[in-house]
């Protein structure tokens, strides 16, 4: 069953909703005559099981004097003969009603249109178990204490009573309540209709439609050619896997069904209780285990069916999360694009001042403005890498390694102190490397960056970076090797974390590595380090080759 918010709420039902229950009652009265076995007592009595299920829908004032009426008058057909003790037997399934609203709807606070798990268990405890005992122990003492029945029968009596009593009204106040709720919500029928508008899918796949239809017929089959005092357990079995491959809602309809065509419909075409209550042993034997079998049919169709909304709603929550982080991304990237164009328009008004200015204007100044204009830039530059990793598929393409490295050269000669830099490529491997460039040159970037960020400025100290590759059975290996200050010990752990810096004495977001190591995650590579500290650093990348797409 699935939910949709902002249902109306009407709490004016219409008129025949007073007159209804009279024939209702009347019915299920005359029904339940049908499997009478002694004074006031029948195997199956339904007129508690439709009581319950109507004064969920339309509450207590239309229910329970319409069923106190009609059950005082049927007294006479249980073998009561006197009148003035009609209206006394009759209170005991009243109470009964009544204990079952109150206990289930205004002590434990449940859903009658059965949502949950929980609202089932407490239906089955507070709506039937503790009601049907307590009224049953009321009737059995009021047989007993008009001499209608011995103290010596109440034992085995109450028992079968109450298996009974218990069956039916599980059997059929359950899929009553879940699987008609919803449509007399929509006709407006309910007196307190559950806050969300409660439906059912309409649309069932053709093959579980035939499928279903196929076990109710095997069903059907088996409870005619297969003894059932024998084979009971076989269509627990049966039911179980329909609440399995089902839910919830097919699951209480298969018990209902295996309760009509094992109980009630043979006994209503052969007249006589023989077939089903022989002996007391299978009494307990049968009816207990039937009704346990069917308790757990229907716990386990209401997990499943719990289960099965939980992944719906995790699914559409993980559909709103995805088209959230891709608005987020193309936030991130058109923003960033944005504030590059006046960032690079401020680069070019620097270069042109220092033309026009000569010395005019101290260079120290505009050094400044320089400097942040990149330093903001290179963070934006970052943020946009970011995106793009998380934005774009992975893109199998062929790179030629040294022409890339010598790119991204090319792209980070702004920074400080690169003109004093010696870099060495000899040792970068001439072929071709198939992977996702995008992701593969975010990578180096970031490494040699820190390569040259990261170097040593001593007076004597020549700073060099080795980039070096070699292929691997399975891969490259790329290695950007420095002789700079290398990282503590302890810090080591922590460089690929988010906004983690390892010297306070160069600028930077922190980003650049937890970048990168998001980066290779992506394609299927791996980073990782070895640093002295005071004599640099070794970053080693790890490439598998990517199929192409």
């Amino acid at each position: 069953m699935k939910l949709r918010v902002n249902a109306t709420s009407n709490n004016r039902l219409p008129g025949w909703t007073w007159f209804a229950p009279f024939i209702l009652f009347h019915a299920a009265s005359q029904i339940a005559l049908l499997f009478k076995y002694d004074q006031g007592i029948s195997t199956f009595y339904l007129p508690t099981a439709i009581a319950i299920v109507l004064i969920n829908w339309w509450g207590v004032w239309r229910v329970l004097p319409a069923m106190y009426l009609v059950v005082t008058l049927n007294t006479y057909f249980w073998g009561i003969d006197d009148w003035r003790l009609w209206p006394v037997y009759s209170l005991s399934e009243v109470i009964g009603v009544m204990l079952s609203y109150y206990l289930f709807r205004i002590v434990a606070r449940g859903n009658y249109w059965l949502p949950s798990t929980q609202a089932l268990i407490q239906f089955v405890i507070f709506g039937l178990f503790i009601p049907i005992t307590i009224e049953l122990i009321l009737l059995q003492f009021t047989l007993i204490y008009f001499n209608h029945q011995t103290w010596e029968t109440f034992g085995s009596l109450f028992a079968r009573n109450w298996l009974g009593e218990f069956m039916a009204n599980f059997g059929f106040s359950i899929p009553l309540l879940y699987s008609i709720t919803p449509w007399m919500q929509r006709k407006g029928w309910l007196l307190y209709p559950p806050h969300q508008e409660l439906f059912r899918s309409e649309t069932t796949p053709i093959l579980k439609r035939l499928e279903i239809t196929f076990i109710y017929i095997g069903l059907l089959v088996l409870s005619i050619f297969i003894p059932f005092e024998k084979y009971w357990f076989a269509f627990g079995i049966i039911s179980l896997y329909v609440a399995i491959r089902f839910g919830f809602g097919e699951a209480a309809f298969c018990n209902l069904f295996v309760f009509l065509i094992t109980y009630i419909i043979p006994l209503l075409i052969t007249g006589s209780q023989s077939r089903l209550f022989s002996s007391d042993e299978m009494l307990f034997s049968i009816f207990l285990g039937n009704l346990m079998l069917s308790l757990f049919v229907a716990v386990t169709g209401r997990v499943i069916s719990d289960l099965q909304l939980i992944e719906t709603r995790l699914q559409f929550q993980n559909q709103e999360l995805e088209n959230t982080n891709k608005e987020l991304d193309r936030f991130v990237y058109s923003a960033s694009h944005d504030l590059s164009a006046p960032l690079k328009s401020i680069l070019g008004l620097v270069t042109i001042s220092r033309l026009e200015a000569g010395g005019q204007v101290s260079p120290g100044y505009l050094n400044e403005i320089e400097k942040s204009v990149l330093k903001l830039d290179s963070f934006i530059a970052e943020i946009l890498d970011y995106s793009r990793n998380k934005r774009q598929q992975v893109v199998a393409e062929q790179i030629e390694l040294r022409k890339l490295c010598e790119e991204i050269l090319e792209n980070l000669h702004y920074l400080d102190n690169y003109n004093t830099i010696k870099v060495d490529l000899n040792a970068l491997d001439q072929g071709i490397l198939q992977q996702d460039k995008i992701r593969v040159k975010i990578i180096l970037s970031n490494l040699i960056s820190n390569a040259i960020k990261f170097q040593k400025r001593e007076p004597g100290h020549q700073p060099v970076i080795k980039i070096s590759s070699k292929r691997l059975s399975e891969g490259t290996l790329i290695q950007v090797e420095d002789n700079g200050e290398g990282i503590k010990p302890e810090l080591s752990p922590k460089i690929f974390d988010m906004f983690f810096r390892a010297s306070d004495r160069v600028s930077g977001s922190g980003l650049g590595l937890y970048i990168a190591k998001e980066s290779a995650s992506k394609i299927g590579a791996t980073i990782s380090h070895r640093s002295e500290y005071g004599k640099g650093s070794v970053f080693m990348l790890e490439l598998p080759e990517l199929e192409s797409n």
